[in-house]
């Protein structure tokens, strides 16, 4: 029964994503960065890259300012494996997506999994 009812679970969690997004409208580029490595004598990070490009519900949660008068954004994406290969996020990745009609890149600062035998969703928190 906990099969079944995990996989309910998850194609659940993924319609309902799937129909906010669209609905929301929200473009997400994600870049998973895999395989870094470190140049000593360039001191350069070179990572490699695989992008996914889907719509997905995206909240956006607070705007604060910081030194000098630039301000610093916090947002909630909500994402399915499915859409990023059915990885696992992580840190290191990046989340591209369009605020005040231009491109920002922003930086991963939380992930929250659920999951019961399987993955169903993950809200995850950026800052850019």
């Amino acid at each position: 029964m906990a099969g079944a009812l995990d996989t309910v679970f998850k194609n659940v969690a993924k319609s309902v994503v799937a129909d906010l997004g669209k609905a929301l409208d929200h473009a997400i580029i994600y870049t998973r960065k895999t395989s870094p490595s470190y140049n000593v004598a360039t001191g350069a990070l070179t990572t490699t890259d695989t992008t996914y490009s889907f719509n997905a519900p995206l909240e956006f949660i607070e705007s604060t300012e910081k030194d000098l008068g630039q301000e610093q954004r916090r947002a909630k994406l909500y994402v399915t494996p499915d859409l990023i290969g059915d990885n696992q996020p992580n840190f290191g990745d990046t989340v591209t997506l369009t605020y005040a009609g231009s491109s920002r890149v922003s930086q991963i600062m939380n992930i929250r999994t659920y999951k019961g035998g399987q993955e169903y969703f993950y809200i995850i928190e950026v800052m850019f």
